[in-house]
């Protein structure tokens, strides 16, 4: 096993393992299970849930940038509080009216996109004059960084890591 790998295995190098919140030593679900429990399966992301002040400007560029598709629509008496979006590739967000929580997260990472393409995400960006952060290497590959309507940071991520001569 790299150190890498054990590193992460531990809960990342020189991580305390997290307690949830619980005084005593830490457990896995080995440990608490009863005997021949086995831990259930995720399979999946559902969807990410994400604050925006204004959802139909939000979605209008989740749309429009990214290539989402509305799937539905959340209102109440004051009209749209809430739309979920699903893109072609399966990824569905919630866009939800909470602008407090939107600007909390402003200059913040709060989702990064699987891409195969940087430079053709590069050159349609350009296209459409959407400002964007260059291309740059990072330990899990390579990304460029888009903000949306309310500052939030999307990046768009490559899955393969830069060598040694990259980092």
């Amino acid at each position: 096993m790299t150190q890498v790998a054990a590193a992460v295995d531990r809960g990342g190098a020189g991580a305390a393992p997290y307690h949830g919140g619980m005084e005593g030593p830490a457990s896995t679900a080995a440990d608490v299970s009863p005997p021949g429990l086995v831990q259930p399966a995720i399979v999946s992301v559902h969807h990410v849930r994400l604050p925006v002040s204004d959802v139909l400007v939000s979605r209008d560029w989740y749309i429009e940038t990214l290539g989402f598709r509305p799937l539905l629509v959340e209102e109440d008496e004051s009209g749209v509080i809430g739309i979920a979006l699903r893109h072609p590739c399966g990824v569905v967000i919630g866009l939800h009216r909470d602008a407090g929580r939107a600007a909390a997260l402003r200059g913040f990472v709060a989702v990064a996109f699987g891409v195969t393409d940087l430079a053709a995400w590069v050159e349609f960006l350009r296209s459409r004059k959407l400002s964007h952060a260059p291309p740059a290497a990072t330990h899990l590959g390579h990304s460029l960084r888009l903000t949306d309507p309310d500052g939030i940071i999307v990046e768009l991520h490559t899955n393969n890591q830069p060598s040694a001569a990259d980092a």
